[in-house]
């Protein structure tokens, strides 16, 4: 018979006890059953591992060797089994997270120093993108929780199989320089700006669309003449005097007081913050992650 992990430990017991009978009321067995055992493994071993003599047994260099490898797997099977406890408490693992871009930065800086608080064990890797890049690679399993955004005027459509959890809702802002000529009001109607100069998202983005939509609320099309996805060069252009924006909150971490935001008499539009995470997975870890994401965003968004 192949040597197996029961047997071994019968092994280093007898050892430890110097004898058949003292290991077998250790392990609960009879002699009988226990000195079986023994043969079983020589036989299978194909050498003697016991000196057998009529009051007692010696061990042979075969029995030595054995005992002192054996000492190295059981050590290693105490820390495959405290490791596995550990994956199961959520304390310990691998977590695959992809977010947009402006979350990089405070939102997702704050849930990871959160989560690994307690989880300092826990791999952790990140994949950057646009919700309609990191969903589908959710839903096939490529990362285990995505941070996206839908758009209030704009609806999305999501991969099958998500589970979306909202985590947070933002007013989406109009930031514009700091001298600018409406800047000192306490409020400003949607329909003022008509005539400004924009800087927005690119034309196929939701961020764009949304724009779009709710300029039409107020009779008019923005002159965007400025496009990016990158949150910071729509702001530096805010900041250098060229152009006005409509943008989250979560995007004006860190703007400069040449930058103001102008408070609307029109009800701006939201943004949800939305996690999607596959809705057969039970990890503690993606949990876990879903709830530090929560709390960060309380912070960042208020």
């Amino acid at each position: 018979m192949p040597i197996d992990v029961r047997t071994l430990s019968t092994l280093r017991e007898v050892m430890r006890h110097g004898s058949f009978a003292a290991a077998a009321r250790e392990l609960g067995y009879t002699a009988s059953a226990l000195s079986q055992q023994i043969s079983g493994l020589e036989r299978s071993l194909g050498i003697q591992l016991f000196e057998r003599e009529a009051k007692r047994i010696v061990p042979t260099e075969a029995a030595e060797y054995l005992v002192q490898r054996s000492a190295e797997l059981f050590a290693l099977l105490r820390q495959i089994d405290l490791d596995v406890g550990r994956l199961g408490a959520g304390q310990a693992g691998r977590l695959r997270i992809g977010s947009f871009h402006s979350a990089g930065g405070r939102l997702l800086g704050k849930a990871i120093a959160q989560f690994l608080v307690r989880r300092r064990d826990t791999e952790i890797t990140l994949d950057e993108g646009e919700p309609h890049e990191l969903f589908p690679k959710v839903a096939d399993g490529s990362i285990d929780i995505a941070l996206g955004f839908e758009y209030e005027l704009v609806p999305a459509s999501f991969p099958p199989g998500l589970r979306l959890e909202e985590v947070a809702t933002e007013d989406l802002l109009i930031v514009a320089p700091a001298k600018h000529r409406l800047s000192a009001k306490q409020s400003v109607h949607l329909a003022e700006l008509r005539d400004e100069t924009w800087a927005a998202h690119l034309s196929d983005t939701p961020a764009n669309r949304c724009l779009h939509t709710f300029t039409a609320t107020a009779g008019f099309t923005p002159e965007v003449a400025f496009h990016s996805n990158n949150p910071g060069t729509i702001l530096g252009l805010v900041d250098s005097g060229l152009a006005i924006a409509l943008m989250p909150r979560i995007s004006l971490q860190g703007r400069s007081e040449a930058v103001a935001v102008l408070k609307l008499v029109d009800p701006p539009p939201s943004r949800r913050i939305i996690a999607a995470l596959r809705e057969s997975d039970t990890s503690p870890l993606s949990e876990a992650f879903l709830h530090a994401l929560r709390t960060s965003a309380q912070l960042v968004t208020a």
